[in-house]
């Protein structure tokens, strides 16, 4: 009964746990979806910073600078963050880490 169970257990917890990766061609609605769905709120903040940080950076200081660059890093990866929640529901993965470190994230 014990190994059954455990069987069960193991095949059910890796049948759920597939993902495929992102694939640009084929999936590229499922993040439009979720940019005007779930993520629009963490969309439109990165929209809002970064024509804000692109309209005003001559007028700022070093500081007001660094910190509207820091901004727009948050606001990106909490962008990419809700993005990567929205194509898991759909067993859909992005590689956060190397997306990261392609934009000095």
């Amino acid at each position: 009964m014990k190994k059954t169970l455990m069987i069960l257990l193991l095949f059910s917890t890796t049948a759920l746990a597939t993902y495929k990766t992102y694939d640009p061609y084929k999936d590229s609605k499922f993040i439009n979806d979720a940019i005007t769905g779930e993520c629009s709120s963490e969309h439109q903040r990165y929209d809002v910073l970064d024509f804000e940080l692109k309209s005003n950076l001559s007028d700022m200081s070093d500081s007001e600078a660094d910190k509207a660059f820091a901004d727009l890093k948050d606001a990106t990866r909490n962008r990419w963050e809700c993005i990567e929640r929205e194509l898991n529901k759909k067993n859909i993965t992005l590689d956060l880490e190397q997306l990261y470190k392609q934009n000095g994230l």
